[in-house]
């Protein structure tokens, strides 16, 4: 092989791999071009995205603030044994309260035994006293 041919072989080779490599890299470049964003855009979207974090930031903000709200309002709030306590004094309550209904219902036994006779009476007075009016 003489000096020629090598560098006609190595022309070839080279304008083979300029025909391969140039479009490769222009694809390649439009690639990517159409995967990355322009500066405007990326601008653009920083700027939605502050805003939206600023939004959440001040929504946080809010939730923490109500959470403490509610965590102080929740400490006054009875606990478990004070509810307790309560549901004891309710069954005590409950309890005198069948008590009374028993001593109403006792009372009103005596008073209809009472009431009969009574009634009897008052209506021998009424007519006793009808009579004697009469003469």
């Amino acid at each position: 092989m003489t000096l020629s041919i090598v560098i006609d072989l190595a022309r070839l080779a080279l304008e083979i791999a300029t025909a391969i490599v140039i479009p490769f890299l222009g694809w390649v470049w439009w690639h990517l071009r159409r995967e990355m964003v322009t500066r405007a855009e990326l601008q653009r979207l920083m700027t939605a995205h502050t805003a939206e974090h600023d939004d959440i930031k001040a929504r946080l903000s809010e939730g923490d603030r109500r959470f403490a709200t509610i965590l102080s309002d929740i400490k006054h709030l009875p606990d478990h044994k004070d509810l307790s306590e309560m549901m004891d004094r309710i069954g005590g309550v409950e309890a005198a309260m069948a008590g009374l209904g028993a001593t109403v219902e006792g009372v009103k036994e005596v008073l209809e035994r009472v009431e009969r006779p009574l009634n009897i009476l008052i209506e021998h007075q009424l007519t006793q006293h009808k009579l004697t009016q009469r003469k």
